[in-house]
């Protein structure tokens, strides 16, 4: 187990406690064993049918509703028994509430989760699954780095990728990048697992007619930026690399390349009106990426060394 306890309370936002497979709660409670963490299993339910609103609710809606939850909490219960080892605290909480999304993001402020785990709430289309608004909307408003858990293997030594632009913002290292790279270092640190610091490199349009030479003494910083990053994180330079092509494409070769069992990246950027949305890349990622997905936000709380 890591000595420094850089997590403390793991939240698994569980969608469905009935459910046989149990992605969230598992990693939470792997990951908890592995940094010596308190579990939260959490479910918010809703349902439509019971919702009454302002005009039409009873006391019969009411009661229905309180069965409901605690129906849930009792497969809470079941649930972390099934799972938990002996050593791991575990606690259960299931609401009612109408916004899932804004339920799970106030559960884990008020419990004060390092980390938040969940899995994919898929919706179904013609072609294939796709994420739900649900999914997109924990991944926006997560106040913690949040684990996006697509495979119930345990972590055995798993190769870990970490996505980061440092050309993206400017001549300073930003903290967005920084977190990435930490988030990655820790995981690996108590898996035993192995971290790739990743740039994906575009050269500029012919249009722009920008001059070799700027673009060979950019790519030398970034170089070094991307080096420092994984430094900094305790890494060695030879994690560090640097690839080209499309973002999407590149990292998504890169994870199977090296069988990638985490792709972590950030999550959002603040648009014009100030709301936190998410970008492109990680949107598509999101979507397409094989692996678990550990995502982190800019101004949220980093697993690293010193956190």
């Amino acid at each position: 187990m890591a000595a420094s306890k850089p997590v403390r309370t793991i939240l698994a936002a569980v969608a469905d406690p009935e459910a046989g497979a149990q992605l969230a709660a598992r990693k939470a409670i792997e990951l908890a064993w592995l940094f010596g963490a308190d579990v939260v299993l959490y479910h918010a339910s809703y349902e439509p049918s019971l919702g009454g609103g302002a005009f039409f609710d009873s006391l019969r809606l009411a009661a229905a509703r309180r069965e409901r939850v605690a129906r849930a909490t009792r497969q809470l219960e079941e649930v972390a028994a099934s799972l938990a080892e002996s050593e791991i605290t575990v606690r259960v909480r299931a609401e009612w509430q109408r916004e899932i999304p804004e339920a799970i993001a106030r559960a884990a402020t008020r419990e004060g989760a390092d980390l938040v785990t969940a899995e994919p709430r898929y919706r179904a289309t013609r072609r294939r699954r796709a994420l739900s608004r649900t999914d997109w909307e924990v991944a926006r408003l997560c106040p913690a780095p949040l684990l996006l858990a697509r495979s119930a293997a345990p972590y055995s030594k798993p190769s870990i990728i970490a996505a980061v632009d440092p050309g993206g913002h400017g001549l300073r290292i930003s903290a967005l990048d920084a977190g990435i790279v930490g988030v990655a270092a820790a995981l690996a640190e108590v898996t035993d697992g192995a971290v790739r610091v990743i740039h994906v490199l575009r050269d500029p349009p012919l249009s722009l007619a920008v001059r070799p030479s700027r673009v060979r003494g950019e790519r030398r910083r970034v170089r070094a930026m991307v080096r420092h990053l994984a430094e900094g994180a305790g890494l060695a330079q030879r994690a560090a690399r640097l690839v080209e092509g499309d973002p999407v494409d590149a990292l998504l070769d890169q994870v199977s390349r090296e069988s990638a069992d985490v792709l972590v990246l950030g999550t959002v950027a603040r648009g014009p009106l100030g709301r936190l949305l998410i970008g492109s890349t990680t949107e598509q990622l999101m979507h397409l990426a094989p692996c678990d997905l550990l995502l982190v936000r800019p101004d949220g709380p980093s697993l690293g060394r010193g956190a």
